[in-house]
């Protein structure tokens, strides 16, 4: 199995991640000051239970970054969303100079070891460096924006999907399309757009942003063109907390989040649960949750995003 199968994101938060993601929906009474302009990093006034679930995240680092005690590598992925879980609570944490010193160290070894080049593990990096103040174009020694750029189509049906140089196959998915507008957004790339408008084609009428591209032959690149199933709103949450932000000048990606936030809701149970997963292994969990009652903070949805992270608090061990 490829190292980069194991990163490649059929989840992409871990459901600690959400658990100090999710809680911050709990502190509610800063809301009058949250702005479309808070990124997905700003802090609100965090909970005790998402101070607790912070200091848990930093207490697993290893000189900066999560190892996976599975297969035994450190898993960089990983360490860039407990990042933005730490900022989310905190964004003074001291732990995320570390963490950017270690992501530094290993920007090759997770970007783009050997001849592979993975897309979303670079727009990831580039999102990371940008919103936390370092160079994206510098980056461990690696010009990322460059690197993403190359790696993200200029023309036809495909163009703005990224997509992996890779021995191992072409992994790249929503998820990392949407961190892939983050960064290129950010680094004030000229291939935005486009990154952005094929992340939007992902978008079925329903308002939920479907996981896994089309085929690269395949003429028609949509969501819509696909007629695909409704799915977890995983991939869609994400969307909405990486990009709310970028909205407030683009009235197109403000009107594709509204829905997607419109169909977030819709999933939600009657417990403040949501359930994630594929096939017929589709549950409550905490992982989509958290991720979900984040997005519903962010946009406002107040109630909605309490009962998510209530629901999440009740798992939360040592609590």
């Amino acid at each position: 199995m490829s190292t980069h199968s194991l990163r490649s994101a059929r989840v992409l938060t871990t459901a600690v991640l959400a658990l100090a993601l999710g809680l911050t929906a709990c502190a509610r009474e800063n809301d009058d000051e949250r702005s479309a302009h808070d990124g997905p990093s700003h802090a609100s006034e965090p909970t005790e239970a998402a101070l607790a679930g912070a200091a848990w995240l930093e207490g697993e680092l290893r000189d900066g970054v999560l190892f996976n005690r599975q297969y035994k590598i450190p898993d960089h992925s990983t360490t860039v969303e407990l990042a933005y879980a730490l900022m989310a609570v905190d964004e003074d944490s001291a732990a995320i100079e570390e963490i950017s010193r270690a992501l530094a160290d290993g920007v090759d070894a997770y970007a783009s070891p050997g001849e592979d080049v993975y897309a979303g593990s670079t727009a990831k990096l580039v999102s990371f460096a940008a919103d936390t103040g370092a160079d994206p174009h510098a980056f461990g020694g690696e010009d990322l924006v460059a690197q993403l750029e190359e790696r993200t189509a200029d023309d036809g049906a495909t163009a703005g999907r990224i997509g992996d140089q890779s021995q191992y196959g072409d992994y790249a998915n929503s998820f990392g399309q949407a961190w892939a507008v983050r960064g290129l957004a950010l680094a004030d790339s000229e291939e935005a757009e486009a990154a952005r408008d094929f992340l939007l084609q992902q978008q079925c009428a329903e308002g939920f942003i479907r996981l896994y591209f089309a085929e690269p032959k395949d003429a028609d690149q949509t969501c819509d063109g696909a007629g695909a199933a409704p799915e977890p709103v995983d991939t869609t949450a994400l969307a909405y907390v990486l990009l709310h932000d970028l909205a407030a000048d683009d009235p197109v990606l403000a009107e594709a989040l509204d829905r997607g936030i419109a169909y977030i809701t819709s999933q939600q149970a009657a417990d403040g649960s949501f359930s994630g997963g594929s096939g017929t292994a589709v549950v409550p969990n905490s992982n989509s949750t958290g991720l979900a009652g984040w997005a519903l903070h962010l946009a406002g949805e107040d109630d909605a995003a309490a009962q998510a992270a209530t629901w999440v608090r009740a798992r939360q061990l040592g609590q």
